[in-house]
């Protein structure tokens, strides 16, 4: 296999050229969609806080109807996940709240399995016991440092 400080041929050095210019401009947009997205946050505060001091029900501007609703976000502090559990037991809901956290059960395999020492390109729940159980897909992808 080469070395990787061999030098690319021509269509793969213009490939990674090309996505080294997207990923430029993916960042310079991502960049803009933050600042926009915290100037929107500022203005909707105002128009919340307008709207609710004049008890306004909605209002008609810059061809849109607006209205104010009222969001609910909820947390579940660990010092009391088995109180939680347990009411959601009572109230009939333990299998409706209760789910697979995907993203922690990829973590922990990913850490046991490079603590292993496995192959990255063999599924991490194979020989454990989630294997079967959980569904695991393996995709090469490409990943790049920067080197000047």
């Amino acid at each position: 296999m080469p070395s990787s400080t061999d030098t690319p041929v021509a269509p793969l050095q213009a490939a990674l050229a090309e996505i080294s210019e997207i990923d430029a401009q993916v960042k310079e947009l991502n960049d803009k969609i933050d600042t926009l997205k915290e100037r929107r946050g500022h203005l909707e505060g105002l128009a919340v806080e307008e709207m609710l001091t004049q008890r306004l029900d909605g209002v008609k501007a810059a061809g849109r109807s607006w209205r104010i609703e009222f969001a609910h976000r909820f947390s579940a502090p660990k010092a009391r996940k088995e109180q939680v559990m347990e009411a959601a037991r009572r109230a009939g809901l333990l299998d409706a709240v209760t789910q697979v956290n995907t993203a922690r059960l990829k973590a922990e395999l990913t850490e046991r399995a490079k603590a292993a020492g496995r192959d990255a390109r063999q599924p991490y729940s194979d020989g454990t016991e989630f294997e079967g159980l959980v569904g695991e897909y393996v995709q090469p992808v490409l990943r790049h440092v920067t080197s000047r």
